[in-house]
C-alpha cells in the first residue's frame, strides 16, 4: 500500500468553510475527509494540521482549543504557529491601524513537506490549501524526491493556478459534502471525559 501524508492549512480551510455560511461544517473531522481522498491502494501515513490560536479573541480561542482537542483524538499532528502584531499606516487620515497577521503556517507546512520529501517517508503528499506561497516548497520537495507525488485540495472560491501547475493533481473542496465528515456532537474519551461541539457550531 502507498503511504500518504496530509498537510492541512487550518486557517485557509476554515475561512473557506466560513464562507459556506454553515457553522456546523466547522466541526469537521479531517481524518474522515483525508480517508475519502485516498485511492484504493493508499493508506494514511500522517496527518498534520497547521494553525495558530487567536488568543486576543476569547470566544474564538476557546472554540479553537476544543477543536484541536477533537483533532488529537484522531492522532492528527498539531503544529501551531503564532500571530504577529502588525501596523499599517493610512496616510490620508494620519492613522496607524493595528492588526494581527498569522504568518507561520505556510512556513511550517513548507518545512514539513520538504523534510518528509527528503526522508522519503511517504509516497504521496496532499496539501489542503489554496495558498500559492506554498509553490516553492512543492517545487523543492519534487527536486529532493522526484518519486513523490504531490496533490492539492483547493477551496471553491480560489483559482490557485500556480498551485495546480506545480502539483501532480488537484481537487476542489467543493467536490465533497463536508457534512459527511463531521465529528459527533459529543466525543467520549477513554477516561469518560467528553469533548463537546461548540454550541454555535451545532
Amino acid at each position: 500500500m502507498d503511504k500518504v501524508n496530509f498537510y492541512i492549512d487550518g486557517f485557509n480551510i476554515y475561512h473557506a468553510i466560513d464562507k459556506m455560511k454553515d457553522n456546523k461544517l466547522k466541526w469537521i473531522n479531517y481524518k474522515l475527509l483525508c480517508q475519502k481522498l485516498l485511492k484504493p491502494n493508499e493508506i494514511i501515513n500522517q496527518i498534520f494540521y497547521f494553525s495558530a490560536y487567536a488568543t486576543w479573541k476569547q470566544s474564538s480561542f476557546l472554540k479553537h482549543r476544543v477543536f484541536v482537542r477533537a483533532l488529537k483524538t484522531e492522532n492528527i499532528n498539531i503544529v501551531l504557529g503564532n500571530f504577529k502584531n502588525k501596523t499599517k499606516y493610512i496616510p490620508n487620515i494620519n492613522y496607524n491601524y493595528k492588526y494581527h497577521e498569522e504568518k507561520e503556517s505556510d512556513v511550517n507546512i513548507a518545512i514539513h513537506l520538504v523534510r518528509d520529501a527528503c526522508r522519503k517517508n511517504c509516497d504521496t503528499a496532499i496539501i489542503l490549501s489554496g495558498d500559492s506561497d506554498l509553490v516553492p516548497a512543492i517545487k523543492m520537495a519534487k527536486i529532493e524526491n522526484n518519486n513523490l507525488k504531490i496533490g492539492v485540495v483547493i477551496s471553491a472560491n480560489v483559482q490557485a493556478d500556480s498551485l495546480k501547475k506545480s502539483s501532480d493533481f488537484s481537487r476542489k473542496l467543493s467536490e465533497f459534502s463536508l457534512s459527511d465528515f463531521l465529528f459527533p456532537k459529543n466525543i467520549i474519551l477513554d477516561n469518560k471525559n467528553i469533548i463537546s461541539c461548540p454550541s454555535d457550531w451545532i
